[in-house]
Order: C-alpha cells, then sequence, then structure tokens
C-alpha cells in the first residue's frame, strides 16, 4: 500500500496515484482536509507489534494498518479541518490542536516506512535560516543572506551588498522581488515591524532547476527574463548537464535536509560559480517533466515501490 498524502484535487497527487495505479500498486489517499470529522486514526503506542495503529478514511471506509503501508509519498498537506459546529474560539483551537498531535504521531510511527519526505524534513522546509545554515555548514555556497525585522539591520545589509539585494518571505508563499532605495524610506521601513522578510544578495545569472530522485539527479537551467522565472510563463527549460562537484553538492544537500526527493534550486553566475537556493521537500514537476522530458515521475514511482 502506498499512501499519498494529497488529494484527488490537487494536481500532482493525482497526477502519481494515477501513474501508480498503473503499474499496479494499491494507493490510498489521506486527505488531512477530511480528519477528524470524516476520517479516522487509531494508535496504540503501547503496542509494539505490527497492527499499533490504522487509519480509515470516508472514501474507501477500510481499515489501512500501519505495518501495511510500504511508502508514503508527502506531496501537500493541506492541515485538518476542525467540525464547524464548534464555534467557542477556545475550544476550536483546543480540537485543532489535538488533531495535529494525533496526526503528527501518527506521521512519526511508521520509521520502517519510506517517506517522500519524512514529516522532519518537509517541517524543516518552513525553517529556511536553518535550511541555509546546514548548507551553508556542509560548505554549499548559499547566498549572502539577512532575516530581520530590523531596519537598522536591513539598511547596513544593503549597503554591505552595495544595493545589490532582493527580498521574499522568511518561509515562502510569494516571488522574490528586487529591494529599491525608496524601499529604505522611513514609512516603508516601518511595515518591517508587521513582519520579518528575508534579504539575500542578488545573484546574477540563471536559474538551475535540480531534481533529485534517490540517485538520480536530473537538471535544467530555466531561462527567463523575469527576476522570478515563475513570473514568466514563456520561460525556456533547457537540459543541462551538472559538474561533477556540483552533482556531490546536491546529494550533499539531500543528506542535510533528509530528502529522497527534492527541486533544488540553484543561481548559475556568468562566472560560472553555483549559488544553492534551497531544496524544496514536494516540488512540483509536471510541467518541468513536460518541458525537459526527463523521468521525473517514472523514477518517483519507482522509488515508492521499491
Amino acid at each position: 500500500m502506498i499512501i499519498i498524502i494529497g488529494a484527488a484535487d490537487e494536481e500532482h497527487s493525482a497526477f502519481i496515484c494515477d501513474k501508480l495505479q498503473k503499474r499496479g500498486a494499491e494507493t490510498e489517499y489521506l486527505d488531512t482536509r477530511c480528519f477528524p470529522q470524516e476520517s479516522c486514526i487509531a494508535f496504540s503506542p503501547s503496542q509494539q507489534e505490527d497492527q499499533s495503529g490504522f487509519f480509515r478514511t470516508s472514501a474507501s471506509g477500510k481499515k489501512i494498518y500501519f505495518n501495511q503501508i510500504q511508502s508514503v509519498y508527502w506531496r501537500y498537506f493541506m492541515g485538518v479541518h476542525v467540525p464547524g459546529d464548534i464555534t467557542d474560539d477556545f475550544l476550536r483551537e483546543i480540537a485543532h490542536r489535538e488533531s495535529e498531535s494525533l496526526i503528527g504521531s501518527f506521521f512519526r510511527a511508521m520509521p520502517n516506512t519510506l517517506w517522500v519526505n519524512s514529516v522532519e524534513a518537509v517541517e524543516m522546509h518552513r525553517y529556511k535560516g536553518y535550511q541555509l545554515s546546514l548548507l551553508s555548514k556542509a560548505g554549499l555556497r548559499v547566498p549572502e543572506t539577512l532575516m530581520t525585522n530590523d531596519p537598522e539591520a536591513l539598511v547596513d545589509f544593503y549597503k554591505r551588498m552595495n544595493g545589490q539585494v532582493i527580498f521574499k518571505p522568511v518561509r515562502g508563499g510569494a516571488h522574490t522581488e528586487k529591494l529599491k532605495d525608496e524601499d529604505l524610506k522611513p514609512e516603508r521601513l516601518k511595515e518591517l515591524a508587521k513582519a520579518p522578510v528575508q534579504f539575500q544578495e542578488f545573484v546574477p545569472g540563471v536559474d538551475t532547476r535540480a531534481y533529485l530522485i534517490g540517485d538520480d539527479i536530473f537538471a535544467a537551467e530555466i531561462r527567463a527574463k523575469s527576476l522570478d522565472f515563475r513570473d514568466d510563463p514563456g520561460a525556456e527549460i533547457a537540459p543541462v548537464e551538472l559538474p561533477d562537484n556540483i552533482l556531490t553538492d546536491c546529494r550533499t544537500l539531500a543528506k542535510e535536509l533528509k530528502l529522497v526527493f527534492t527541486g533544488i534550486d540553484i543561481r548559475k553566475t556568468p562566472d560560472g560559480e553555483y549559488v544553492f537556493i534551497e531544496g524544496n521537500p514536494a516540488p512540483m514537476f509536471i510541467y518541468f517533466e513536460r518541458q525537459s522530458k526527463f523521468p521525473i515521475s517514472d523514477r518517483l514511482c519507482d522509488l515508492l515501490m521499491r
């Protein structure tokens, strides 16, 4: 049994589910939006035998025991859904907390199951500053970075980078933009009091996306006209061969971030230097695969069925 954390209405979840089923694999979605109202989890942590827990979805109605689960593909965690008839804010918070605690225990209670990727790896992606720190300590070149809500620190960083600075969220969720002189005006700097922001040196060059799946690595340049390639629907994807030392760095990144499948964002400078931006634990790949012809989904299915 292969579990997909996602849902049929999420494109990549459905794509992999369909491909696995065509290969004869038994699959089941774990749509966390249905928990706890429409799906159930039973977990007995004191029981160390094979059937210490199970989950049951409203879609199939069958019990799926932990020991039946061969692998898990973590595509998209959609959060838990507290029943709408709990109107008291305090009680809703308790129900949400308790539901997340049980489902989190469930995620962590199957150490012998192959997770693609583990809850620890997915959680680490929420803390991108820590992620970059690990990569830097491992010897990878990462951008000069400042995450702050302190205006003075930002001004000093901007000067140190000679005004060549980009900004984006600390955790993610918005596209990259270039920092401008007017952004350092007092009325604009006051916005930092509302939430911290991630600032990085602007690294000139071309974006490279490398997909690591198990032992395989596929890479392509993304030649875009915009600062953030996601803003250019006409961006060209051109397969490339990465140097051996950069392939080694990609594997180091995966090891440090506990990833067995990842989309690695790299920036190649005009001087040929490779700067590592991040490793995504649940990357989108369908468009990239279609444009590059790389067998990303096939290798992902190989991994899940191994």
